[in-house]
């Protein structure tokens, strides 16, 4: 199962303002989630990836590194597929091939990525309790354009606006300019 949800639950979810039901989603194993309703978590980031994606599959490290870092604080980590034509065998073969340890989350029809805003791979949405978009962006600025990395990166966006927000602060730069591959559109 892809994901549990209908035409009204897509039109119920608009803008992250906090009125919204709780959408539910199926990972991989067939484990259900809310990832943009976890009341029970600080912060709730969503890695929003594409498996053919050099950039998104560069990160692959860090992304374990962050969901591990951080899980204790009480911040949930979701891998989102917003490809389409990604598969669950595809995805079932993605999260082998990198390790992700956090649930994998298939949105074809881009209710998260409308929900959050994102538009690339590797892009993140962290979440608030309150379901506030809180940061979208990069997860570090190694890459200073298409095709040009640093040896390492110089700022950690993704590690800043959550230690900000665990904080109890306001982050920096809710915004980051991502590079990396444009996200497909949903299939009509």
């Amino acid at each position: 199962m892809r994901c549990c949800l209908s035409l009204l639950a897509l039109l119920a979810v608009g803008g992250l303002h906090g009125q919204e039901k709780s959408t539910s989603f199926s990972d991989l194993n067939g484990r259900s989630h809310t990832p943009l309703s976890q009341a029970d978590k600080k912060a709730t980031v969503l890695f929003f990836l594409l498996p053919d994606c050099p950039v998104s599959n560069a990160y692959g490290p860090e992304i374990k590194r962050i969901a591990a870092d951080y899980e204790a604080k009480k911040v949930g980590a979701f891998v989102v597929h917003a490809d389409p034509d990604v598969t669950i065998e595809a995805a079932k073969k993605h999260v082998k091939d990198y390790g992700y340890a956090c649930p994998v989350l298939l949105d074809p029809t881009h209710i998260l990525v409308k929900a959050t805003g994102v538009k690339m791979a590797p892009e993140v949405a962290v979440i608030g309790p309150d379901r506030k978009v809180l940061y979208r962006g990069r997860i570090d600025d190694l890459y200073v354009d298409y095709g040009k990395r640093r040896p390492a990166p110089t700022q950690r966006d993704l590690r800043d606006a959550l230690d900000a927000i665990l904080q109890g602060k306001a982050v920096a730069a809710a915004t980051t300019k991502v590079i990396g591959c444009h996200l497909p559109d949903p299939k009509k």
